[in-house]
């Protein structure tokens, strides 16, 4: 596609104007979306104001899903392949974390701010631009703010959507995180598991030795440590959260942990799971003990290459900005299309650092860029054969 004589059509020239002289409101906007608390499972409150805010601007069929999503949807003129834009509403703090916005030096700064946000403003400030230059795509554009993306979430509104939007559209643009020119389009798959493992227990002098479920947790912890996973693909896991026992002089009767694995290659995904699994039964047996897997996440991998048309497409307009393109695999809400074959990619609308800590920040400098480069594509993609 010829990006440069897209930008020149006269309704996209207008709406490149809009994105130019109204990114400050943009900006206002994104620091009320990130005053309201949306933690992974608590995202109403947030949605409510999403879903008020696609009513303002007109879009159809709004509405909250039975998963939670904020929805709408842009009729387009119907005779190109519907396009569904998303961002996710959740965050990873507490509802009662301080969502105070700083602006300083160019930045805006706190927690969730670029993720996201800014994602969820952006995509809002994109529809105005669509209305206020006349700008109507080939197909409908599909618009949602999804529930459960980030943690423990495992993609809840994602797949909910994509179920049931599957067949209509050709494409599914992703906003999200903060780094300007990066093209997701491998999706990292994952598979996670709460490890319990239960034993006797007892005093800690007077049923000495007794089976101890976080010895038998940290003998499997440190056989885990010791797999061996392939650099190329990359595979990774992690014990990210432990818990278990009551007190110092108690020989623990429970114990639990939280296992992430990854691969961006499913086959070396399903090796590492069955690895895994072995050693966590093995300690099991080995410590007089029992274990029970509840699985927490399931994330399928899934790609398009890097020379299939929406990836080209979004290569063509970062370079028109003179922004130098980058793909980097990474578990996103792009994982679910692209796990089904639909043509995914997930994009940033500006630069920052800190993702997921309380001093996370993101520029303001590179936000019009991000927003141009996101509507194009978003035009784009309604256009691919």
């Amino acid at each position: 596609m010829d990006i440069r004589a897209l930008m020149q059509e006269p309704p996209v020239a207008a709406a490149l104007d809009w994105v130019e002289a109204h990114l400050e409101p943009v900006i206002e906007e994104a620091i009320r979306i990130c005053r309201i608390p949306a933690p992974t499972f608590d995202e109403g409150e947030r949605a409510a104001y999403v879903r008020g805010r696609y009513e303002a601007l007109g879009l159809s069929d709004v509405a909250i899903d039975a998963a939670g999503n904020a929805r709408g949807r842009r009729p387009g003129g119907g005779s190109g392949p519907g396009v569904l834009a998303v961002t996710h509403l959740d965050t990873v703090f507490p509802r009662e974390t301080d969502l105070t916005v700083s602006r300083r030096d160019g930045r805006l700064c706190a927690p969730g701010i670029g993720d996201n946000s800014m994602s969820v403003a952006a995509l809002l400030g994109l529809l105005q631009a669509l209305d206020a230059a006349g700008v109507r795509t080939d197909g409908d554009l599909h618009v949602a703010a999804t529930t459960g993306e980030e943690g423990l979430g495992d993609l809840k509104g994602m797949r909910a959507l994509v179920t049931e939007l599957r067949d209509r559209v050709g494409a599914v643009i992703i906003l999200d995180g903060f780094t300007l020119g990066r093209i997701v389009h491998e999706a990292v798959g994952s598979r996670r598991y709460k490890v319990i493992y239960t034993a006797k227990g007892g005093h800690s002098w007077s049923h000495f030795p007794s089976p101890s479920a976080i010895h038998i947790l940290g003998r499997a912890i440190a056989d885990l440590s010791r797999l061996e996973v392939p650099a190329d693909p990359k595979t990774a896991y992690n014990v990210g959260v432990i818990h278990g026992g009551t007190t110092v002089n108690t020989i623990a009767s429970e114990a639990d942990m939280l296992l992430d694995m990854r691969s961006i290659d499913p086959g070396c995904l399903a090796d590492l799971e069955r690895r895994a699994l072995a050693i966590i039964e093995e300690q099991a047996r080995a410590g007089d003990g029992q274990v029970r897997l509840e699985p927490v996440g399931d994330r399928p991998a899934g790609s398009i290459p890097a020379d299939h048309a929406l990836v080209k497409t979004c290569t063509d307009i970062y370079t028109a900005f003179g922004i130098a393109p980058f793909s980097k695999p990474a578990s996103t809400e792009a994982n679910i299309p692209l796990s089904l074959g639909i043509p995914a990619v997930c994009l940033s609308v500006t630069n920052g650092e800190n993702e997921h800590r309380l001093d996370e920040f993101i520029e303001t400098a590179p936000l019009a860029t991000g927003l141009k480069t996101a509507l194009l594509t978003l035009l784009s993609a309604g256009r691919q054969p």
